[in-house]
């Protein structure tokens, strides 16, 4: 939809949140549609501009659903919330698991510019900012990914005092899965945990110095599991409690 085809609502609302993040939500008039624009992180939808469509998700729960990597994604959620006697809102960015709590900003709602908030959409729409990210790219996304495991492995290595490594197989893990999960952190959690077991027990570092090598999969269940001498972690994408899982793992060896 052109910019100047979309008929905004008198009053757009900031919503902020910690370490300088900031969400600007700018709904239509008929409360259909809504400009979002999410600032203040290291991502790249950090300034960008997306027309939303509003949807109701349960009695208690909308949600603006933005075009990214592929497929419709829940960018913003608000939910009702009788307790607090305000609306909780909170913000998802794609590839992480999850989401950062808003309030919302009066001061900032005041004297936000509607204006600039859709001539900037228009000038990203001609640039072609917003088409370039609801694309999908599986080989951007799998690097991205392999930086995670690599920044989990370093830590865990600087921990143990012995090299720990951790390979995927990217074969069980298709695109929907790396468009809608943080598989480096489902695929980085034996490695953040050893971290984790080393600093807390220098004892526990003979025990990683034999678990060096991790090897992670998506399967039916969660499971894990020594296979000559290479940890074999296998995990899906409702696993509850996976840390707790691999914590009580690796105190057993």
């Amino acid at each position: 939809m052109a910019a100047q085809a979309l008929e905004l609502a008198k009053y757009p609302q900031v919503l902020t949140g910690p370490q300088g993040i900031e969400v600007a939500l700018a709904p239509s008039t008929d409360g259909t549609q809504a400009l979002v624009r999410v600032s203040g992180v290291n991502h790249p939808i950090d300034q960008v501009v997306f027309l939303s469509t509003l949807e109701q998700r349960g009695a208690a729960r909308e949600v603006y659903v933005a075009r990214l990597e592929g497929r419709d994604y829940g960018l913003l959620h608000k939910q009702a919330s009788p307790y607090r006697g305000s609306d909780q809102y909170v913000v998802y960015l794609p590839g992480q698991r999850d989401g950062v709590e808003l309030v919302f900003n009066e001061k900032k709602s005041k004297a936000f510019k509607l204006d600039d908030l859709q001539t900037s959409y228009a000038q990203q729409q001609k640039q072609g900012v917003q088409e370039k990210l609801a694309r999908f790219d599986r080989s951007k996304r799998l690097t991205s990914v392999q930086a995670d495991l690599t920044k989990a492995d370093q830590d865990a290595t600087a921990a143990c005092g012995t090299t720990i490594q951790t390979t995927v197989d990217w074969a069980t893990i298709n695109d929907e899965k790396l468009q809608t999960l943080s598989i480096g952190s489902f695929c980085g959690v034996v490695a953040s945990e050893m971290e984790s077991q080393c600093r807390a027990n220098p004892d526990f570092k003979s025990v990683a110095a034999t678990l060096g090598q991790v090897r992670c999969l998506f399967a039916s269940r969660l499971k894990i599991r020594v296979e000559n001498s290479q940890v074999v972690f296998s995990t899906e994408k409702d696993a509850p409690n996976q840390s707790e899982f691999v914590r009580q793992f690796l105190r057993n060896q």
